[in-house]
């Protein structure tokens, strides 16, 4: 690995740098844009990223209120989030990821891991907008599959039920089989991610499957009033995988 390699964002939050700080130094706060996460008492940490895919991790450093850093003790890969207050107001975050791997494709993860981060933060600045102050209750599945970007793209729109011409802040219904309805606006177009806001909450679906090691997943964030987490989670992990089975099942 290579610590010279880092993936470096600046974004500028309307609130509080005390909300934002709670937003990236505890579980409930990560799981709030981020994916379900859990922080034990001496720093120790889990983030699960759907369809049983776990990583373990762990904070390295913490300036209270100001700095957080999260990795593991045998590797160079770090987060970095540091944070600061606007004087006219609003907070800015500063994150930084170090540690991509050395080799001809460490373009291809450095793109993927910025794709993410696009979607999180625009997470983020949704919640504060949209839903401050509520508890969430974060769902995330997964699959892999072996189709192209556009042929993933086309299964997700035809079992959502979206017009293939959909274009951001439309608004939409889905209708997933076996799933309640969902009626929002797409708040977040980009290749290979489609998101809804909706009153309950914001729902994404992506995937460049074979152009991107064939990942496929849905994360929903449902705040406040919340749908029971574990049979919601089988609900939408079923709903994934009729649509992308497991590549060698």
């Amino acid at each position: 690995m290579s610590r010279e390699r880092r993936l470096e964002k600046e974004i500028s939050f309307d609130a509080t740098p005390d909300q934002v700080w709670a937003a990236i130094s505890s579980g409930p706060g990560m799981s709030i844009w981020f994916v379900p996460h859990e922080l034990g008492p001496e720093g120790e940490g889990e983030a699960d990223f759907g369809g049983g895919n776990t990583q373990a991790g762990q904070v390295l450093a913490r300036e209270e209120g100001k700095r957080i850093v999260y990795g593991t003790a045998d590797s160079p890969g770090a987060l970095e989030f540091l944070v600061e207050g606007r004087e006219n107001g609003g907070t800015v975050l500063r994150f930084t990821q170090s540690g991509f791997f050395d080799g001809d494709d460490w373009s291809a993860e450095y793109d993927s891991f910025d794709r993410g981060w696009n979607l999180f933060f625009h997470n983020l600045a949704q919640y504060f907008r949209y839903y401050g102050g509520l508890p969430a209750t974060t769902l995330v599945t997964g699959s892999t599959t072996a189709l192209e970007p556009d042929e993933v793209w086309a299964k997700f729109r035809t079992a959502l039920g979206v017009d293939p011409a959909v274009a951001l802040g439309d608004r939409v219904r889905l209708t997933p089989d076996g799933l309640p309805p969902i009626e929002g606006e797409v708040d977040y177009l980009v290749r290979g991610v489609f998101g809804v806001r909706a009153p309950e909450g914001l729902h994404r679906f992506q995937g460049l499957g074979a152009e991107s090691g064939g990942m496929v997943n849905t994360i929903h964030y449902y705040y406040g009033a919340a749908p029971n987490r574990d049979a919601t989670t089988a609900a939408w992990q079923r709903w994934l995988l009729d649509l992308f089975p497991v590549t060698g099942s």
